[in-house]
This record gives C-alpha cells, sequence and structure tokens, in this order.
C-alpha cells in the first residue's frame, strides 16, 4: 500500500470515529484497527488480509497512537501523483478523502483543502452521472509554487453549450454543468476541453 492511499484509508477510518491523529488515545487503538478491516478492502490484495490485520493487532502493544501510525514521519513523507478510477458513489468518496488527504500532507490551510475536496467530489459525481465513470488524477507539487493540480478525464458524450455553462446562465434540467461553474470558482486555474469522445477537465488550487 502507498503512503497516500495508507493515509487515505487511516483518515478514512477515524473521521467516522470522530477522531483524529492528534486526539487519539492509546485506549481507543483497539476500536480503530476494529474499524480499520473494512476500510482496507479498496486498496488491500484480499490474499494479504490476513497479514495486515495481524500487524494491525500487534500495533495494540505500542505505547503510543502517533508511533503506531507514523505521527510527524507521515506528514512529512513525499506525496506522489496518484490516479483514481471513479466508478461508484464509493470511488467518489475515496476521491474526495485522498485529495483532502493530500492537500493537508503539502501544508494546504483547511479552506484550502476543503476547496480541493468539493472541487474533486463534483467532477467525480458528473463523471459517474453523466459519462459512466472516468479518472481522477492528483498531481503534487511543491516548486516553483506549492500546488496540487487535479486532471479529471472520462469518455462520455462531451457537454453541450460549455461556454454557457461556464458564463453561470446555462439552465439544465438534468443538472449537468452545474458542478463545472463551480468547480472553476473554486480553483486557481482552470481548464476544460470537452466532445464526442469525452471531458477532460484540469484545475489547479495553490497552497
Amino acid at each position: 500500500m502507498s503512503e497516500t492511499a495508507a493515509r487515505l484509508v487511516l483518515r478514512g477510518t477515524l473521521e467516522p470515529l470522530r477522531l483524529s491523529l492528534e486526539s487519539a488515545t492509546q485506549a481507543e487503538l483497539p476500536r480503530i484497527i476494529e474499524a480499520l478491516e473494512p476500510a482496507t478492502r479498496h486498496f488491500v490484495d484480499p490474499s494479504r488480509k490476513s497479514q495486515l490485520m495481524t500487524q494491525l493487532r500487534l500495533l495494540l502493544s505500542t505505547s503510543s497512537v502517533s508511533g503506531a501510525f507514523g505521527g510527524s514521519a507521515a506528514a512529512s513523507a513525499e506525496v506522489r501523483p496518484t490516479t483514481y478510477l471513479v466508478r461508484t458513489e464509493a470511488d467518489a468518496s475515496h476521491a474526495r478523502l485522498a485529495a483532502k488527504v493530500m492537500c493537508e500532507s503539502l501544508g494546504g490551510r483547511g479552506y484550502e483543502c476543503q476547496k480541493v475536496a468539493t472541487a474533486v467530489s463534483e467532477l467525480a459525481r458528473n463523471q459517474i452521472s453523466y459519462a459512466g465513470g472516468g479518472t481522477i488524477h492528483l498531481a503534487p507539487q511543491v516548486a516553483p509554487k506549492r500546488m496540487l493540480r487535479v486532471s479529471a478525464e472520462d469518455s462520455g458524450q462531451g457537454i453541450s453549450d460549455l461556454p454557457r455553462v461556464l458564463s453561470g446562465t446555462y439552465k439544465s434540467k438534468t443538472g449537468m454543468g452545474l458542478g463545472l461553474l463551480g468547480v472553476k470558482r473554486l480553483a486557481d486555474r482552470f481548464d476544460v476541453r470537452t466532445g464526442p469522445d469525452g471531458t477532460q477537465v484540469e484545475f489547479e488550487v495553490w497552497l
């Protein structure tokens, strides 16, 4: 499992428990580990699940949660580009959470990371609703400008009347395209190309 995926799984496990790496205590470690098992299903080969759970339970003997989960080491680890296949609502949620985690790993502030997460969620849901799915690519950058660049691609039929969609004057009976304008407003840089072979959206949030 990559570092980014591991942090994604951990964050996705802690949030429903209303915990964070900063607030969790040793006493809460057993229920965290129990909740990690279903959270790993999308990332771990089923043949390795038993070994993984054995390793997780060994963490019960560690002396601190921050040591068990990497603490500051995880925050300072290299953040790598990652691509997510989006087909279901669960995929969209994973991509959204991954974008938020990656933004935080780059040192983004709360509202910046929320902008990224919201934009990724809008794009992923559009892909599912109108193109049968697509891909979301997250590309961190630290120099010369610190940012998160997101690319979303699908093979749908494209967006009709794109200029009106982006101007805010387009009225859609299905809602198609309305989220795209929201993404544009959230981004520091935005570009979209669409046609009968699909749509490609790229945006950046500067940190």
